[in-house]
């Protein structure tokens, strides 16, 4: 496997894929690499489309014309080609805010033709989602407090936030800032401010803990599909001073009063926070933003899209004769091999094209199998 993030999303390994689809029957894969979603969902040997597994992209970066030089993922055209074809050759597209759905729409528009357009968005939905729950606060730091938790490279911006910070302290306002994140490049830079605090944390529950005893989080970042930083700080109530682009508007909230147009705006806002001792926002996006609601929502489609197309699979079987081996066969078993039963039905003059994996699947499930996970067996449910 490539340790390049940039080489792994354009491997896609054909023979280690190859050995895992022939050996189990799954109704759906979720893909994290959404340049590989229409390998997934075309890559079994089967004439039956309908039978074949679903693949859920789950989108949570995109190549866009919003990073330029900034990042060292442009010139990235040929991911940024993958990412389209991926999206457009899976069955369902997640995207957890509108801004990430939209700049990869931006970029299809200048790919595709219209109806291949057309059949991106009726396969693409948009949740507002996060990835944890509410952080309690049990000793907020006494004096006011920024949490910087954010990468100090390209489109982040980081130069534009830290040339804030030192404007305010020159203003002889009294703060401190805690860097939770960062590189090796920038770090010493900002470790010789006078306001800054450098933290490193190996648990991530001790990086929370620490981020609970902040107060204010503020960004100047040019790019972003979601921004897990500042959604961690939505969930500890804290202050967060954003631009007024990006997914920001989305993670905050109709009404927010501390979304920026321009650097000016952002040091005002920034050094009322400090002189008021303004510390608290109790935001309205909240449980929309918690891990909870978020693998609800998820667990919605996974349960749609799980669902077989088709229904009474064996009875459509053609083949009585077949039919009356097949259940021949189970009658002599409790527990079923997937391999094992797949080859007995190759024996009867079948092949994998008109017996996929998950037509086998569908057929055990009919006929009062299912699948244990512990046995890697189907097992006859026997029903009280």
């Amino acid at each position: 496997m490539p340790k390049s993030k940039k080489h792994q999303v354009i491997h896609f390994n054909s023979n280690i894929f190859r050995e895992i689809f022939k050996k189990y029957a799954f109704d759906l894969i979720w893909n994290n690499v959404v340049e590989q979603g229409h390998h997934f969902r075309y890559f079994q040997d089967t004439l039956l489309d309908n039978q074949r597994f679903k693949v859920f992209n789950y989108h949570h970066y995109v190549i866009h014309r919003s990073l330029e030089k900034l990042t060292n993922y442009l010139p990235c055209t040929h991911i940024l080609y993958d990412q389209i074809v991926g999206s457009l050759g899976t069955d369902l597209n997640f995207f957890h805010t509108q801004y990430c759905f939209d700049m990869l729409l931006e970029e299809a528009n200048d790919i595709l033709n219209k109806d291949k357009v057309q059949l991106l968005k009726e396969k693409s939905v948009i949740s507002l989602g996060g990835y944890t729950n509410k952080i309690k606060s049990t000793n907020k730091y006494d004096k006011f407090t920024f949490i910087y938790n954010h990468r100090l490279d390209g489109y982040k911006n980081w130069q534009i936030t830290f040339n804030q910070f030192d404007q305010l302290w020159d203003e002889g306002l009294d703060f401190q800032v805690i860097l939770t994140a960062g590189d090796k490049d920038n770090i010493n830079t900002i470790n010789k401010k006078p306001y800054c605090i450098v933290k490193s944390f190996t648990k991530h529950s001790d990086y929370l803990k620490e981020l609970s005893k902040c107060h204010c989080n503020t960004i100047n970042s040019r790019h972003e599909t979601y921004c897990i930083s500042i959604a961690e700080s939505i969930m500890n109530e804290q202050i967060t001073v954003l631009p007024n682009r990006c997914t920001f508007p989305e993670l905050v909230g109709e009404g927010y009063p501390y979304l920026f147009q321009n650097i000016e705006e952002q040091l005002e806002m920034l050094r009322n926070l400090i002189k008021n001792n303004i510390r608290q926002y109790n935001y309205s996006t909240k449980n929309k933003l918690t891990l909870k609601n978020h693998s609800k929502t998820i667990g919605g489609f996974f349960e749609k899209l799980g669902k077989p197309e088709k229904n009474d699979i064996f009875n459509k079987i053609k083949k009585q004769k077949s039919k009356i081996e097949i259940k021949k066969y189970l009658s002599k078993y409790n527990e079923v091999n997937l391999t094992v039963f797949k080859n007995f039905i190759f024996s009867l003059g079948y092949a994998s094209q008109s017996f996929p994996n998950r037509k086998i699947k569908i057929i055990l499930n009919e006929l009062g199998y299912d699948y244990n996970i512990n046995l890697d067996k189907y097992q006859k449910v026997h029903y009280e």
